[in-house]
């Protein structure tokens, strides 16, 4: 009976650990020491193929980069959470995303991880992108914020996102850079955390506008990822006089650049 009762209390201790070394616990780990700039568990928590690939002093000194943006960008724009996690498999491990945000609803960076198990547990292979690890700030290739049900994932070619939307909506016409044609373009606000990280440049944000001028949808198609959710959201603020084609109102697909100088 106490060989019994020893393996079921050695099994449940197997189980809680198995429950510990989740994928999703490692990215909170991650990011509970990027949060207090500890570099060395950040860095520890990669795995032997992301350190053979880069090496452990790039990596660590990714790890410096971004726990240093991270405090900055804490000082600034109030503390930052995860959320919105997403868990889901891919053919070499494991991938999460989530969305972090600050408390006051101002900034917020859509981050990837890729894992792959290691040792009984989940390290980290990449941050931000599918194919490498990215340099310095840890960047996504998708838009920060969620996009519409539907929406595909934009091209790296403007041009080419224009023609399809044309082609697959015939009430849909192309209006090309729409910056002059509004009548209200709110500029966005410079989020924290890209300023921290000095990003700037342009960013372009394909829109649809509806019969009544309203944008009803908004992605990034180029720019600093850090800069694109700030981007969209004033684009989905802007409005412009309605267009008609015929004499009838249509809707219209087309490009809202801002550009981003870093101070």
């Amino acid at each position: 009976m106490k060989a019994k009762h020893l393996l079921l209390m050695a099994l449940l201790l197997l189980s809680s650990c198995s429950l510990i070394w989740t994928p999703t616990a490692t990215v909170k780990k991650f990011m509970a020491a990027t949060q207090k700039g500890d570099v060395d568990t950040m860095t520890q928590l990669f795995s032997g193929k992301a350190i053979q690939k880069l090496g452990a002093d790039t990596i660590r000194s990714n790890n410096q980069k971004f726990a240093e943006t991270a405090r900055r960008a804490t000082s600034s724009g109030g503390t930052y959470r995860m959320e919105n996690i997403e868990e889901t498999s891919t053919s070499d491990g494991k991938q999460v995303s989530f969305f972090y945000k600050n408390d006051k609803g101002t900034d917020s960076i859509k981050l990837i991880f890729a894992l792959s198990k290691e040792g009984g547990a989940w390290k980290i292979d990449n941050i931000g992108g599918p194919e490498d690890i990215k340099t310095g700030v840890p960047t996504t290739m998708v838009p920060m914020l969620a996009q519409e049900p539907g929406a595909t994932p934009p091209t790296s070619s403007s041009e080419k996102v224009e023609a399809e939307t044309k082609s697959t909506d015939s009430k849909t016409v192309s209006g090309g850079v729409l910056n002059d044609k509004a009548i209200s373009l709110p500029k966005p606000p410079y989020p924290p955390i890209a300023r921290a990280a000095k990003a700037s440049g342009t960013v372009v944000v394909q829109v649809t506008v509806d019969e009544n001028g309203n944008v009803i949808s908004a992605r990034a198609v180029s720019g600093h990822p850090l800069l694109q959710a700030a981007a969209i959201a004033a684009a989905r603020s802007a409005r412009f006089s309605p267009t008609r084609l015929s004499g009838l109102p249509v809707k219209v697909t087309g490009l809202i650049t801002y550009n981003f100088v870093a101070e």
